[in-house]
């Protein structure tokens, strides 16, 4: 069977157009899959260099519980810690701490007010606000010993000192501060 010119004319463009398609549908196709062997390399990588980074993070541990020594000195620290962390808290305790101080600076208090606590997964914060009054130096040693207490572990938060004109000398002042219990 013998095709006629336009015939041969007819085949040799379908060919060129099927070709063309075919070529834009696979660069279009290793667009999309080269695509997504890129970002698989880059994940690829970023889990190396991530578990490179754990390799050494567990190295160092390792390391570190070799070291009797630091061992050591870690588990005495945390001892420390834990003896200024009770497991419950008791509010009279944190009253009669702070009381001894207010009489120990001569700082005049009117209220010690609790707030709500706040769960912290390994430890509880029980916060207080303290209102009263006190001279500059008094105040500074009040809040020296809340900070420095040997026996249980608190903190000053934030604190208020203001002027008074009725007294000069004597500054209204309010004290957040917070302790602390293991859970």
């Amino acid at each position: 069977m013998q095709l006629t010119e336009q015939q041969k004319q007819a085949l040799i463009a379908g060919l060129i157009l099927g070709t063309a398609i075919l070529i834009v549908l696979i660069l279009v196709g290793f667009m999309f899959v080269f695509d997504e062997v890129r970002q698989a390399r880059n994940d690829v990588e970023r889990l190396r260099t991530q578990i490179r980074q754990d390799q050494q993070s567990l190295r160092r541990i390792q390391n570190f519980l070799d070291d009797d020594e630091t061992y050591r000195q870690v588990e005495e620290a945390f001892a420390r810690v834990e003896s200024r962390l009770p497991a419950d808290q008791d509010p009279f305790d944190t009253f009669e701490t702070l009381r001894g101080y207010f009489e120990g600076t001569a700082v005049a208090f009117t209220r010690i007010e609790p707030r709500s606590s706040a769960d912290r997964g390994r430890f509880t914060e029980y916060p207080f606000t303290i209102r009263g009054s006190a001279r500059y130096h008094e105040f500074g040693q009040l809040v020296n010993l809340i900070e420095c207490d040997p026996n249980r572990l608190m903190h000053v938060t934030d604190f208020r000192l203001q002027n008074s004109d009725r007294r000069p000398s004597l500054h209204p002042m309010e004290v957040g501060i917070v302790t602390f219990s293991f859970n």
